[in-house]
């Protein structure tokens, strides 16, 4: 396969999803392939413009025709040329569209979410009869009683301070909730606990600035993924790709 036709079959959606990975991958590590498909993008951006214009003038002969005009009404052939066209034109822009989409950098705070939607949807956890306030906290927030889950993982943080777990869920379910400062004030608790040979505190606490996205958020962020790469702790390695797209 030619590299023209490639490249249309995945602009066509016809690749396979392991043919389309290596497309992908193949922009990646290819300049030269990158460029004939910037180049071809280009064309279809061109292309599109053109389409544009012709969808502008499609408009307004509509428009005249419509009010009646005379000198107007020769020109209907015209008309049934462009509506093809105009369907073109709103092809080539879908594509368009979607090539941007992929290839454009996500911000921090888009990082953020994908992990929360990845990550922080239900709650699993192991534990014996003694953490059975836990246990419940978790139902309620896989069933998506936010509320009321993180009224029970404080009322269980205040009576047993030494309850690691009660402090990582309520900062988990104040995230979720959008409570940015609560759950930074229960991460920051949970990543100083040297109690834990794994504790993502730290990247969590990372994790809620992007979210909250204040002014100096970004910046303390990245200092505390760096702190997360170069101390080895949880989430190094999604901290590490983070750090390079930042």
């Amino acid at each position: 396969m030619d590299n023209l036709t490639y490249i249309e079959a995945y602009c066509n959606k016809e690749l396979s999803p392991e043919e389309k990975k290596e497309f992908e991958q193949r922009i990646i590590s290819d300049p030269v392939f990158a460029e004939e498909m910037a180049f071809y993008l280009s064309s279809l951006e061109a292309a599109a413009a053109e389409m544009t214009k012709e969808k502008e003038r499609f408009k307004i002969v509509y428009q005249q025709y419509q009010q009646g005009e005379q000198s107007v009404r020769p020109q209907r052939s015209l008309v049934r040329k462009l509506i093809p066209w105009a369907a073109v034109a709103a092809v080539l822009a879908g594509i368009i569209f979607s090539w941007n989409s992929l290839f454009t950098p996500a911000t921090p705070n888009q990082l953020a979410d994908k992990f929360v939607q990845e990550n922080f949807q239900t709650l699993s956890v192991t534990m014996g009869n003694r953490e059975d306030s836990l246990q419940s906290g978790l139902g309620l927030f896989n069933e998506g009683r936010l509320e009321e889950a993180l009224k029970q993982f404080e009322s269980l943080a205040i009576r047993d301070t030494s309850s690691v777990e009660a402090k990582k869920y309520a900062g988990i379910v104040s995230l979720r909730l959008g409570q940015y400062d609560k759950a930074i004030h229960y991460f920051s608790q949970f990543e100083n606990d040297t109690r834990l040979y794994v504790n993502p505190g730290k990247f969590f606490h990372a994790l809620t600035l992007l979210k909250r996205n204040g002014p100096d958020d970004k910046q303390a962020a990245r200092m505390l993924l760096e702190q997360v790469v170069q101390n080895d702790l949880e989430g190094k390695a999604t901290a590490r790709k983070w750090l390079e797209k930042m």
